[in-house]
């Protein structure tokens, strides 16, 4: 099992301001706030961040997924599979082992999860509102959901790699070695509590954001958690590679975009890889990495 190390494109993070541009799209759109007040008035608050988020999050989870899923099994379409960071031997845990630890995860300890969060959220006042937000008021918001995540994911997964952890709950992520996209939710149920759902929760009960940007914001971080676990550096996708190095070495890295491990110096090996460089394997002439 090789490791391919390329550096950040300047076109990383498209496919997020692509999703981010059509939401704020269909938000300016004539008839969007009167549609967007009439199906609130006719469904139950619990319902929009119960279901809603669940079936946001499922259709992106699944669908990448199995897109993914189709380059690791045939190589194709060929410009994605050429941006596959590691190759060799595949360490994975097997299929029907996933599929169980998914069914946990997602069928039971999510639904419950996002219950509880939507009531924290009614505890504080939180209540859908008919008008829709501005531009500006979204992109504040998910500045700060997104700053408030990427330390929670740093805290709780540096705390989860402590030996005791490690050995205990954490080991079951790490399972797979080399990531794909199921591997996102593939964990521990207090890891899924705590850490993953915690990344991605605590932000939205200290923020409140109004609900189209809740939504906004599910869609945005599943593609960029699943996509950090996809095994593919496709250069305008969110960049994979700090977190694919992450699974291949297990000491280091434990940030979400990398920027938090420079400053706190968690990423000492992984900051002297060089563009094109192979880790523990062999490289092409061309520095490209060698065929699966």
């Amino acid at each position: 099992m090789s490791f391919h190390y390329t550096k950040p494109p300047l076109t990383q993070g498209l496919t997020g301001l692509a999703l981010l541009g059509a939401g704020l799209g269909l938000m300016a759109l004539p008839g969007a706030e009167a549609a967007w007040a009439g199906w609130l008035a006719d469904t139950p608050s619990w319902l929009h961040v119960f279901v809603v988020v669940s079936a946001f999050h499922g259709l992106v989870f699944w669908g990448m997924a199995a897109a993914f899923g189709v380059v690791d099994r045939t190589n194709r379409p060929a410009f994605i599979a050429r941006y596959r960071i590691q190759t060799g031997t595949v360490r994975r845990p097997p299929v029907g082992r996933t599929l169980r630890v998914l069914a946990l995860n997602q069928l039971v300890l999510s639904p419950l999860m996002l219950l509880g969060l939507w009531g924290v959220l009614d505890l504080r006042g939180w209540a859908p509102q008919p008008t829709l937000p501005g531009a500006v008021e979204v992109l504040l918001d998910l500045s700060m959901l997104t700053v408030i995540s990427a330390v929670w994911f740093y805290a709780s997964h540096r705390f989860l790699h402590r030996p005791w952890w490690m050995k205990r709950v954490h080991k079951v992520h790490h399972e797979f070695r080399s990531t794909t996209c199921m591997a996102a939710e593939y964990a521990h149920p207090v890891e899924m509590v705590f850490a993953n759902f915690g990344t991605l929760a605590v932000g939205v009960a200290l923020v409140a954001p109004h609900l189209a940007t809740l939504y906004l914001y599910t869609v945005l971080a599943t593609v960029t958690f699943v996509g950090h676990h996809s095994g593919y550096a496709v250069p305008w996708m969110s960049w994979a590679v700090h977190h694919d190095w992450h699974h291949y070495r297990t000491k280091e890295a434990f940030g979400t975009f990398g920027l938090i491990d420079r400053a706190l110096g968690t990423d000492a090996e992984f900051h002297t890889l060089e563009h094109g460089q192979e880790v523990g394997g062999p490289r092409r002439v061309d520095g490209a990495p060698p065929a699966a």
